[in-house]
């Protein structure tokens, strides 16, 4: 039995999830698996649409909530000092 690459993605969405539920302390660690779960989306649209236009603008957003979310990483981490979630309570603020 071959796979094929729209076979396995069900399978890395799986494993994205389950990694994040592990790793999910960080604000990095979240943002870099946020970063994969749209790379994966583009990686299954691009087998499955033929409209390049459509696969350009998911690849523009991306890079919009790329920059948008290193910017608030660098935020917290010059308010709070950590990008621990833990350090993120409304008790600070």
């Amino acid at each position: 039995m071959t796979m094929t690459p729209s076979d396995l993605f069900p399978l890395m969405i799986f494993m994205l999830y389950m990694s994040l539920s592990l790793h999910r302390f960080h604000f990095l660690m979240i943002l870099l698996f946020l970063e994969a779960a749209v790379f994966i989306l583009i990686l299954s649209l691009s087998l499955t649409i033929n409209n390049l236009s459509i696969i350009l603008t998911l690849l523009t957003f991306a890079a919009c909530e790329a920059a948008l979310g290193l910017s608030c990483l660098v935020k917290l981490t010059h308010a709070f000092g950590s990008d621990q979630i833990s350090a993120l309570s409304i008790n600070k603020c």
